[in-house]
């Protein structure tokens, strides 16, 4: 039983059942898509809240390292005809680069500040996207190959499928790990109070470095998986609406919660997707918008904590009723 408690070991066995999952019943391929792209989304949702449920540093220009993971995996493996696991490293090393530079800057800057800067940072990318004619090929977009892994080639669905999960499992023992490092609480105490931080030693120069430099790798993976999934990119998808929709992932999953980034990763990539088939909801454009922003809405006001936490807040509320009965 204790070894049922570890935490790493809890995210194998889940991983392991997921992708038993598409192998045993047969799923349309639209269904598996999604999937894989609530992995992906999982992957950078992640990293995200690395940076803002642990660290405490906002952006929104996130869309913009996705972007970048997205064109240097495909260039590597359709130019340069590079192995994928290379293409993926990289993908995520150039955008955690650009991380730290970003990271420098929001050393100066917090608060509201710190989510222009980054804002303005995402759109200044977004129109590099689009005039980098020989990086991008500009609005005409940009095709990819299905990955090949010593010789196996992704282009299954349930195979791609597995390889987003290895990678998510992967990234999430390491991010579980981490926070549970020195490094973690320091990420932590900074997010609390940057005085108080500074007051017991710890350097928030090193450490908002190192959380916006992890959550840009994260993006860049997720990324470059996207971009080999999808087969195709184009500049604008690479904009403000994805960083708010990264940004509602988490709040709605849950601030803080490696379990929550992944819970909001999926809500809001399949839940949007299920009402769509609604009848009375088909002919009513931009219904997706609309239900996040109402289910954004709806969890700040009764689940703050987000779904992720929603048993341990429903259960707390029972006990402080009953405590409240025993009293009167």
């Amino acid at each position: 039983m204790n070894f049922l408690r570890n935490k790493p070991i809890q995210y194998l066995i889940v991983a392991l059942i997921c992708m038993i999952i598409p192998l045993v019943f047969k799923l349309q391929q639209s269904t598996m898509t999604m999937l894989n792209l609530a992995v992906i989304y999982s992957i950078i949702a992640l990293g995200f809240n690395i940076l803002l449920g642990y660290a405490g540093q906002i952006s929104l220009g996130h869309a913009a390292f996705m972007g970048l993971g997205a064109y240097v995996s495909a260039n590597m493996v359709s130019q340069l005809h590079m192995p994928f696991l290379l293409s993926l490293l990289v993908s995520g090393l150039v955008p955690m680069l650009i991380g730290l530079l970003l990271g420098m800057v929001a050393l100066r800057l917090e608060g509201h500040y710190l989510a222009i800067a980054t804002l303005g940072f995402g759109v200044a990318i977004q129109q590099v996207f689009k005039e980098w004619i020989s990086f991008t090929n500009g609005y005409s977009g940009m095709t990819a190959k299905f990955p090949t892994i010593f010789g196996i080639n992704f282009r299954s669905r349930e195979y791609y499928f597995i390889l987003s999960i290895t990678v998510l499992f992967l990234l999430s023992v390491f991010a579980y790990n981490l926070l549970k490092s020195k490094t973690g609480r320091a990420l932590i105490a900074m997010r609390d109070s940057e005085h108080a931080a500074q007051a017991m030693g710890i350097s928030l120069f090193k450490y908002k470095l190192v959380a916006f430099a992890l959550s840009a790798f994260y993006a860049g993976i997720a990324g470059s998986l996207y971009m080999h999934l999808i087969r195709f990119t184009e500049p604008n998808q690479w904009g403000i609406e994805l960083s708010l929709n990264l940004l509602a992932m988490v709040v709605i999953g849950g601030l803080a919660s490696i379990e929550g980034s992944i819970l909001g990763a999926f809500f809001l990539t399949l839940v949007p997707e299920l009402i769509k088939e609604i009848p009375f909801l088909q002919n009513i454009k931009n219904v997706s918008s609309i239900f996040t922003g109402a289910a954004l809405i709806l969890i700040i006001m009764f689940f703050p904590y987000g779904l992720a936490r929603v048993g341990t807040q429903l259960k707390q509320s029972l006990l402080s009723k009953k405590k409240k009965e025993q009293l009167t």
